[in-house]
C-alpha cells in the first residue's frame, strides 16, 4: 500500500466492490411494499378478468350479462363498487339504494321498467354509462333489467309507479324567460351559478364528488337537451345526487325555468359560429386544473393500486408510493403530488411544479424521461400547466406520505448497459409498475439509506485513494524531471476527463446540459397534424387541433405512440396480455370502420366496437370518463383526421400462469404473449 500501483489497485477494487453492492441493493431495496391495501368488498370488489369468466355455465342469463357488461363499474353485488369505480366522477350507480337519476316517476319512487330499459339500451349521453342496444339482444337486455331490479327491495314494494304526466310546454316568450330567470336565481344559482356555468363540486348521498352541469352546454345533459327531459329533471330531482326535486313549483313555473335554461345555451363548438369553451378552458385555473388532473394520466402512477389494479382513490388519491422500475435507469417510487406541505407539493411554488411537470426539473434532482413522462407534458399550454400546479398545491386534499428517493444501479453496470442499449436515450426494454405502497405514512428509516451509505463510501474510498496516491513515495525517488511532471499532470487530467464522461453516461438522459426542448423533441415527437379536407370548417379544424393536443397530454401518445399505430405489449396476471390498439383510421387494422359513437364509448366506457371489455389498467377509460363531451368529440375528430397506418395488432389473451407478476409495459417490440 506504500506503492502508488498498490494504492490504485486497492482503490479500484474497493470501488468495484461497493459499486456491485449498489447494483445488488437496487434490486432488493424496494423488493416488497411497506404496506398492502385491500379494500373491503362492499367498498370496491376485485373482479376476475375477463368479467364473468368465473361464472358457471348454468348461471342465469341476467347474471351472466350483468357480470360481463356491468360489474366492472357497478360491482358484482350492484353497490357501485366495481374495480374501475374509484377514478370516475360521478361514481357508478349503487343499485342497492334503488335511487336512479334519470326516470319519469315522482321523486322517491322507483323508476319504471321503461325508464331502466331506455338507460340500458341508449346509455346516458356524454357520460360513462354506455348504450348496449347494438351489442345485446332484447332478451339479454330484459334479463339484465331483472338482475338490476333484484339488487334493491324497493322494486318489490307497492304498486308499479306511474310516469309523471308532462303538460304542454309554455311558449318561450320573453315574459316566460324572465319569470324563469327569477325562479332560477332563487333556487338554482347557488349550485349552477348565476350564468349556469359554475360546475360546482358537491357530494352525493355516499359522499363521493359530483359536478353540477354546465347549463349552457345542453349536449352534456345525460338525457339530452329536449325541453321535456329538462322539465322531468326539475320535477324528479337527481337523487342520490344533491339535485333536489322542485315538484312544489307549479307545472307552468317549471316550464318557465326550462325556457330560461334553454335560453342560456351557447352554440356547440362543432356548429357554425361555435367555439371550444368546456371545463378545459375555464378561467378559474384551480377548477381547470382539477378537471385536467382527473381526466389525464396523473393517477396512473401516483395513486397506489391493490393486487388487481383497484386504485386507492378515496383516501390516497395522488399520494404517491408506487414502485416504478426502468432498468438500467433505476428504481423509483412515485412522488406524493398532494398539497401536504412536508411530504407533498404544498411547500413548492407554482413555478417549481410547472418546471417539474413540463421540463423534468424538480427541486433536488432531474426527472428521467422514463421516471415521469414530462416530455409529453412539455407540450402543455402554459395556462394548463399552471392550472395543474395550482390545483395540486392548493386544492388537492393533503396526504401524508414520505416517498423515498430513487435507487440507482452501480456506475459500471449502468454505463455498460446504457451503451449497449444505445445512447442518448438508452431505452429500457420494459417499465414495471408494482402494486402495493412503498412510501412512509408514519415514521421509519428510509430504505434508500443503504444506498446513501454505499455512495458515500465510494466517495470516501476515492478521496482516500487520491490522498494516498499523492503521499506515496515513488520507487524512483530521484528528483522529478519536467517530463515526469507533465506525465503526472496529463494522467490527472485524463482521470478528470474520464470521470466527466462517466458521469455524463451515468446520468444521461437526465443531464442539465441537454435543453428540455431538445430532449422532448427526441423522446416524444409530436403526433401528426390532422389531415382535414378543403371543405372543413374553422370549427372542425379547431376541434381536431384540440384533439391533437389532448392526444398528447392526456396519455394517448404514451401508449399508442405519436402515430397512434399502437403495438406496445402489456402483461400482468390480473388482466392477461394485451397490445395497445392501432387507433388510426385504417379500415382494416385500425378503427376506420368504427362509428363516432363507438369510438367515444371505448374512450369513456371501455367497450370496444365488437363488445370486448377493455381493462381499466390496459386502457385508462376510467380516467377518460371524466372528459367533457367537447373534449371527447375533439379526440374523435383528431383520430378521424390522422394518417392511417396499416398495423395489425395481436388479439388480447386472457390471464395465464406465464403473465408477469408485476404490471409490465414493453417499450420495444414483442408479439409473444406472456412475460417474455
Amino acid at each position: 500500500m506504500r506503492s502508488r500501483r498498490g494504492i490504485v489497485l486497492a482503490t479500484i477494487g474497493l470501488l468495484i466492490l461497493l459499486d456491485a453492492g449498489r447494483s445488488l441493493y437496487a434490486r432488493v431495496g424496494y423488493a416488497r411494499p411497506l404496506d398492502v391495501w385491500q379494500p373491503a368488498p362492499s367498498v370496491y370488489a376485485d373482479l376476475t378478468w375477463p368479467p364473468g369468466a368465473d361464472l358457471p355455465t348454468t348461471a342465469p342469463l341476467g347474471e351472466r350479462v350483468y357480470m360481463q357488461r356491468c360489474a366492472v363499474c357497478h360491482g358484482p353485488t350492484g353497490q357501485g363498487n366495481g374495480p374501475a369505480a374509484p377514478s370516475m366522477i360521478p361514481r357508478p350507480r349503487n343499485f342497492a339504494l334503488g335511487q336512479f337519476k334519470y326516470k319519469s316517476t315522482p321523486a322517491g319512487a322507483p323508476p319504471s321498467d321503461a325508464d331502466l330499459l331506455r338507460t340500458i339500451r341508449e346509455g346516458l349521453h356524454a357520460g360513462a354509462m354506455p348504450g348496449w342496444s347494438d351489442l345485446l339482444s332484447d332478451a339479454e337486455i330484459r334479463a339484465v333489467l331483472a338482475r338490476v331490479k333484484a339488487f334493491s327491495p324497493i322494486f318489490g314494494e307497492g304498486p308499479t309507479p306511474r310516469a309523471i304526466s308532462i303538460p304542454q310546454r309554455i311558449s318561450p316568450t320573453p315574459e316566460s324567460v324572465a319569470r324563469g330567470r327569477t325562479l332560477y336565481q332563487s333556487r338554482c344559482a347557488g349550485c349552477h351559478g348565476t350564468d349556469g356555468r359554475a360546475r360546482t363540486t358537491l357530494a352525493d348521498a355516499a359522499g363521493y364528488p359530483v359536478v353540477t352541469r354546465d347549463l349552457t352546454a345542453p349536449w352534456t345533459f345525460r338525457r339530452g337537451g329536449a325541453p321535456e327531459e329538462i322539465w322531468l329533471r326539475i320535477s324528479t330531482g337527481l337523487a342520490p345526487a344533491p339535485m333536489p326535486s322542485h315538484f312544489r313549483l307549479s307545472p307552468q313555473e317549471r316550464w318557465d325555468v326550462v325556457n330560461y335554461v334553454l335560453s342560456l345555451a351557447r352554440v356547440a363548438p362543432w356548429e357554425p359560429g361555435g367555439r371550444l369553451d368546456g371545463p378545459g378552458r375555464q378561467a378559474d385555473l384551480t377548477k381547470r386544473g382539477e378537471y385536467v388532473v382527473h381526466a389525464a394520466m396523473c393517477g396512473l402512477c401516483h395513486t397506489p393500486i391493490n393486487r388487481t389494479g383497484i386504485y386507492r382513490g378515496d383516501d390516497f388519491y395522488l399520494g404517491g408510493g408506487m414502485r416504478v422500475g426502468a432498468y438500467p435507469h433505476g428504481v423509483l417510487v412515485s412522488r406524493n403530488l398532494t398539497s401536504d406541505p412536508s411530504t407533498g407539493l404544498g411547500g413548492w411554488s407554482e413555478e417549481q411544479i410547472v418546471e417539474a411537470i413540463t421540463n423534468g426539473r424538480s427541486p433536488g434532482r432531474l426527472l428521467n424521461v422514463f421516471d415521469m413522462p414530462w416530455t409529453l407534458l412539455h407540450r402543455l399550454q402554459p395556462d394548463d400547466a399552471r392550472a395543474i400546479a395550482r390545483y395540486l398545491k392548493t386544492a388537492l386534499p393533503p396526504v401524508r406520505d414520505r416517498v423515498p428517493g430513487p435507487l440507482r444501479y452501480g456506475v459500471i453496470e449502468t454505463i455498460v448497459v446504457k451503451i449497449m442499449r444505445g445512447l442518448p436515450a438508452a431505452v429500457p426494454d420494459v417499465l414495471t409498475f408494482a402494486d402495493g405502497h412503498f412510501g412512509y405514512t408514519a415514521g421509519g428509516i428510509s430504505r434508500e439509506l443503504p444506498q446513501t451509505f454505499l455512495v458515500g463510501a465510494q466517495w470516501l474510498v476515492l478521496l482516500a485513494g487520491v490522498v494516498g496516491f499523492l503521499r506515496a513515495t515513488p520507487k524512483d525517488d530521484r528528483p522529478r524531471g519536467r517530463r515526469r511532471r507533465w506525465r503526472t499532470m496529463a494522467g490527472g487530467l485524463g482521470v478528470i476527463v474520464l470521470g466527466l464522461i462517466g458521469w455524463t453516461l451515468y446520468s444521461t438522459p437526465a443531464i442539465r446540459l441537454l435543453p428540455p426542448q431538445q430532449l422532448a423533441a427526441i423522446a416524444a415527437p409530436p403526433p401528426p397534424a390532422p389531415r382535414l379536407s378543403a371543405s372543413a370548417s374553422p370549427e372542425q379544424a379547431a376541434l381536431a387541433m384540440r384533439g391533437r393536443y389532448l392526444y398528447t397530454v392526456t396519455s394517448c401518445a404514451l401508449c399508442h405512440g405519436p402515430s397512434a399505430a399502437g403495438g406496445g405489449k402489456i402483461s400482468w396476471r390480473p388482466m392477461g396480455t394485451l397490445w395497445t390498439r392501432n387507433i388510426t383510421p385504417d379500415p382494416d387494422t385500425g378503427i376506420g370502420r368504427w362509428s363516432d359513437a363507438q369510438i367515444a364509448r371505448a374512450i369513456r366506457s371501455g367497450v370496444a366496437a365488437d363488445g370486448r371489455p377493455l381493462h381499466w389498467q390496459g386502457m385508462i377509460w376510467d380516467h377518460l370518463s371524466n372528459l367533457d363531451e367537447e373534449d371527447v368529440r375533439a379526440l374523435v375528430a383528431y383520430l378521424r383526421a390522422m394518417p392511417p397506418v396499416v398495423r395489425r395488432i395481436p388479439p388480447a389473451r386472457p390471464p395465464a400462469a406465464d403473465d408477469c407478476a408485476t404490471y409490465t409495459f414493453w417499450l420495444g417490440p414483442s408479439r409473444e404473449a406472456g412475460c417474455r
